[in-house]
């Protein structure tokens, strides 16, 4: 096979897995990306569109197309998890939600237990759409709490409270949402180590499944950045980082959460099975604006992403891709090392490492255990440096 058939090579739509390498890997994992916001916050670098409500339906409808063309296209089995992210999935309509999520269970075969994920936010969560959220399937929802503080809040723009985010939750977890995961943020301008324990203890006391702390970013392009090089909001001092980081260690182990990834922690059994599968270099296929896909024939892999912008990406459907890369046997082995080693997990030490490998042992960061590679306490910390070092 010439490589031109290959995603990366062409600006076309992804081919048949009879055309590739060889025989695609089947996808078990389906994203859908759902780029609407009410209001875009200041830290955020992802594809995400306020002010754009009115596209939901066409929106929805290059959904369907896209998801039907690459089923004819590619090899899907039984699905494992489904994620919808965004975005704020939680703005769609009740009534659009509940259609986008019965079609995908006709398109594809969705496995009775599977992981069904839906990214809410607080604000934009009430009775009615959780009823179709259940309704649909979702079985995890993934709450966009980032904090407790004002004063955080603030800085990051977000448009939530303490008050909506614990209402949101409750009745959540009343309607029968079994598996509820929350976001919260850290090191962010004027947030204390006390303030952030204080976020840390009321998280908690909420009884969520599952918890994942971000260290806040500045993203060149947000506006946060551009305050930020104004002067108007202070850097954070790394010691003050490491500090909160320490202390969300520590709360959370104490409140029963096991640390399973660099910036996850849950109880026993409620890991996060769809990002496990990014973490895993499994095939996962992203649908939507701006979405990534993942493929691979066991030795080499694809990666390929749609157009970015939402009405582009109505106007594309149901061929939506934008570009893509081939990886070859080493870069796609040293990904998925590196990706490996953001779990506590590790990964299968790959052949033609053993250097950086030695390296990152000698710094402290890895250890071998029985054939594998995985991570310290510091190296989950300084993933960073791994990421550097194996890519």
């Amino acid at each position: 096979m010439t490589s031109h058939t290959r995603p990366g090579s062409l600006h076309e739509p992804g081919r048949p897995s009879h055309e590739w390498g060889g025989p695609l890997r089947p996808f078990h994992h389906l994203y859908v990306h759902i780029p609407f916001c009410k209001h875009k916050c200041g830290y955020c670098d992802f594809n995400a569109y306020a002010g754009m409500d009115r596209l939901m339906p066409d929106y929805v409808d290059a959904l369907e197309r896209e998801l039907v063309f690459a089923r004819e296209r590619y090899p899907f089995q039984e699905l494992d998890s489904v994620y919808l992210g965004g975005g704020t999935p939680s703005l769609l309509q009740a009534q659009l939600m509940a259609r986008l999520l019965a079609f995908i269970r006709r398109t594809f075969n969705v496995a009775p237990d599977a992981e069904v994920t839906l990214e809410a936010n607080p604000a934009s969560t009430d009775e009615a759409k959780v009823a179709a959220w259940l309704e649909g399937g979702v079985n995890r929802l993934s709450l966009g709490v980032q904090g407790f503080d004002r004063r955080a809040l603030a800085v990051l723009e977000r448009k939530t409270d303490a008050a909506q985010a614990i209402k949101a939750f409750s009745l959540a977890r009343k309607m029968g949402m079994s598996n509820i995961s929350i976001d919260l943020i850290y090191a962010v301008p004027f947030q204390s180590l006390e303030t952030w324990i204080e976020t840390l203890r009321r998280a908690i006391a909420m009884q969520p499944d599952h918890v994942s702390t971000y260290c806040l970013s500045f993203e060149e392009g947000t506006l946060l950045y551009r305050r930020r090089a104004e002067g108007r909001v202070p850097e954070v001092e790394t010691d003050l980082q490491w500090d909160q980081l320490d202390a969300a260690c520590d709360e959370l182990e104490k409140a029963g959460f096991r640390r399973y990834e660099v910036s996850s922690w849950a109880h026993p059994g409620f890991e996060s099975r769809h990002n496990q599968a990014y973490w895993r270099c499994r095939p996962v296929y992203g649908a939507g604006a701006g979405a990534h896909s993942y493929a691979a024939d066991g030795v080499n892999a694809w990666r390929w992403w749609n157009v970015a912008r939402p009405r582009d990406y109505i106007a594309a459907a149901p061929s939506p891709r934008a570009d893509g890369e081939e990886l070859d046997a080493r870069k796609a082995a040293a990904e998925s090392l590196m990706l490996g080693l953001r779990t506590v997990q590790g990964a299968t030490a790959p052949s033609g490492f053993d250097r950086e490998l030695d390296r990152l042992q000698r710094d402290g960061l890895v250890r071998r255990v029985d054939g594998r590679v995985v991570p310290t306490r510091r190296g989950l910390d300084l993933h960073n440096q791994i990421a550097l070092a194996v890519l």
